[in-house]
């Protein structure tokens, strides 16, 4: 059994005011936030319904990093009848790879390697972010993503092939400067700032690729990944917003 010792980060949280509710996807400029609900009965009938005879709530409160093959996921487990936290190798997607050191009294952290379909499929769209915390439980599971209006309409079209949602909701943010930042994950975001800020998009270059590696603390072919992720993502959003 493997221990990690993590720092968490959530995603910035955005003022009521500076949304607007909108009916369809199609009309919106910017950057949207969707939440696409499934019902009880929806994920009773789904693959989702072999991880629920294991636990009553499966909870993922962070995402930890990003393979072709899944996620790897920070995750809070309510395990049913005294199973534990080996039982959820039983579950065809998941794989469970440790237990972190627990802080006070709160339920205990595990971390798991996520490849359902859904999930996979989301690794595709450089334009859209999935924002943790999100449950699967006995009374359904709603996700909030934020991307630019297309890869939402993509997205939503490949949902519909692995499972279809029961409910949508779209809004939109109208301030440019929070659309950009909101389109990147934390860590994405993190890291751009870091490369800016030591001089990687100077003309000419600060600092190699392999050098802002070292002083991030991260593998270079890592790095390389979230900066073609961030620069995609930012570039499709000026494209389509202007």
């Amino acid at each position: 059994m493997h221990t990690h010792t993590l720092t968490l980060t959530r995603p910035p949280l955005v003022s009521q005011d500076k949304r607007r509710v909108i009916s369809d996807t199609t009309h919106a400029v910017g950057v949207q936030e969707v939440r696409i609900r499934w019902s009880a009965a929806t994920v009773a009938k789904s693959d989702f319904a072999e991880l629920l005879k294991i636990c009553s709530t499966f909870e993922v409160v962070a995402h930890l990093d990003v393979q072709p093959e899944g996620v790897r996921q920070l995750a809070r487990c309510e395990m049913r009848n005294g199973a534990d936290f080996e039982s959820i190798n039983d579950v065809s997607f998941l794989t469970f790879e440790g237990i972190l050191p627990k802080r006070g009294e709160g339920p205990e952290a595990i971390v798991v390697m996520n490849r359902h379909p859904l999930v996979v499929s989301a690794i595709s769209f450089d334009d859209i972010a999935v924002y943790p915390p999100y449950s699967i439980s006995n009374e359904g599971v709603e996700i909030t993503l934020r991307g630019v209006p297309e890869g939402i309409r993509q997205f939503l079209a490949q949902v519909e092939i692995f499972l279809p949602h029961d409910k949508v909701s779209v809004t939109t943010h109208d301030d440019p400067k929070n659309d950009a930042q909101e389109l990147l994950g934390q860590r994405q975001l993190e890291v751009v700032r870091q490369a800016v800020l030591l001089g990687y998009y100077d003309e000419p270059k600060k600092i190699s690729m392999r050098e802002l590696a070292t002083n991030i603390g991260i593998a270079r072919s890592t790095l390389g990944e979230h900066l073609h992720r961030a620069e995609s993502t930012l570039i499709k959003w000026i494209s389509e917003d202007n």
